[in-house]
């Protein structure tokens, strides 16, 4: 391993290994760090779900750098498996119905392509769904799910092609710095010398970052989804759908459906008390998330009544990065020239790694970026202690909060 580098990019999930894509595209020698394995962590349990639709527009630019980001990784590797099937968002109550339309309209506004559609047409794309009438119904018809781990993967190739270096199995100890500025990291197997350091090691990032006396407004909040098993309702290509009057979002995987709720309290986790490895790691409390399925399945048992017959095959869980407003944390550090952050994603990191690699890498290669970052501010709530209790429960609040996909 050489013992310097242009910058170096603390983890290799997909949003760390599209930072390290574009800053090889912008001419830089990046090397990404990974004591695991690529895209091996919250990326591969990822629902993937590449929602166009965002509340704020800063958010959804950062997603269409990804499907621009998609269609040239597909191009110069071949298909990456993403599901371009569009997406349902369906809305029953009054409240979610006036935020829908909220939400629709903003789309369109920002160049979406968004239809309003009729029960029949929503059922012949989603046979799985019950609607009572008087729902509002609208299609994205140009909005598809992703794995994870095939685009993390992706990002990690291309970025190898265009000269970044990627080390799997060897984790940052510490971020070095002289008081001002960083200076590079220290691994196991000695110090790599930069001028940058990118963190985007997901729920692990606050325990590099107090090194530095530097804090990343977040903290990691548990997210899951469960498989049903398999079901002739689920076949054929299908979009996903978001049910807001439920809090939640369902799409076909394999012969199953994979359906995602949000509780009412959402479950946090001190970073100090994360395990190196998520593997058999179960949540405090309610590790096997049965609690959250039974508070969640009644709700969603109004749009699929059948729910409640089908077997669960399986249940994945891991952490997301939540911030207390909702937006993310992306950008330089105050008080440490050099460091910035690439992590409070809020459970849109596949959708939004794209756009974070490439305003990180303009960000550091020429000190502006076209994406407006100022709503993800890392620096916006001032001083934080991200490992107090105060602190993981306004964060934990953000995904109890979130209705849409």
């Amino acid at each position: 391993m050489n013992a310097t580098a242009d910058a170096v990019v603390v983890g290799a999930g997909v949003a760390g290994c599209a930072v390290a894509y574009h800053l090889a595209q912008a001419g830089l020698k990046p090397l990404v760090l990974e004591r695991r394995g690529i895209a091996q962590a919250a990326t591969s349990r990822a629902a993937g779900l590449l929602t166009r639709a965002r509340s704020q527009p800063s958010l959804a630019a950062l997603v269409r750098q990804t499907y621009a980001d998609l269609d040239r990784l597909e191009a110069e590797d071949g298909p990456l498996g993403v599901h371009r099937t569009g997406s349902l968002h369906v809305a029953a109550s009054r409240a979610a119905k006036q935020a829908l339309w909220a939400l629709m309209a903003g789309a369109a506004a920002m160049g979406e392509t968004v239809r309003p559609i009729q029960a029949r047409e929503a059922l012949a794309q989603a046979p799985w769904l019950r609607l009572e009438g008087g729902e509002d119904i609208y299609s994205m018809p140009a909005d598809a799910y992703a794995d994870g781990y095939a685009l993390g993967s992706a990002y990690a190739r291309a970025a190898r092609a265009q000269g970044a270096r990627i080390q799997e199995g060897l984790g940052v100890e510490q971020i070095l710095w002289d008081g001002a500025r960083v200076t590079g990291v220290r691994t196991a197997q000695g110090e790599i010398a930069a001028p940058v350091v990118v963190d985007a090691a997901g729920a692990w990032a606050n325990l590099l970052a107090r090194g530095v006396g530097a804090a990343i407004p977040m903290a990691p909040v548990r997210s899951h989804y469960w498989i049903t098993g398999p079901d002739p309702r689920f076949r054929g290509p299908q979009p996903f759908v978001v049910l807001p009057d439920a809090r939640a979002y369902a799409r076909p995987e394999s012969a199953g459906l994979l359906v995602g709720f949000r509780e009412a309290r959402s479950l946090w986790l001190d970073p100090r008390e994360l395990p190196d490895d998520l593997a058999g790691h179960a949540v405090a409390g309610d590790g096997d998330g049965w609690g959250s399925l039974e508070e969640g399945a009644p709700a969603f048992q109004r749009f699929f009544p059948a729910f409640g017959d089908l077997a669960i095959a399986h249940y994945l869980s891991g952490y997301s990065t939540y911030v207390p407003d909702g937006m993310l944390a992306v950008g330089p550090l105050p008080g440490v020239a050099g460091f910035y952050s690439g992590a409070g994603c809020c459970g849109g990191g596949v959708a939004m790694a794209g756009g974070i690699g490439r305003a990180l890498a303009q960000l550091i290669t020429s000190g502006a970026a076209e994406f407006d970052l100022a709503p993800h501010d890392p620096g916006r709530f001032g001083a934080v202690d991200p490992f107090s209790p105060e602190w993981g429960q306004r964060c934990a609040g953000a995904r109890s909060g979130k209705t849409s996909g």
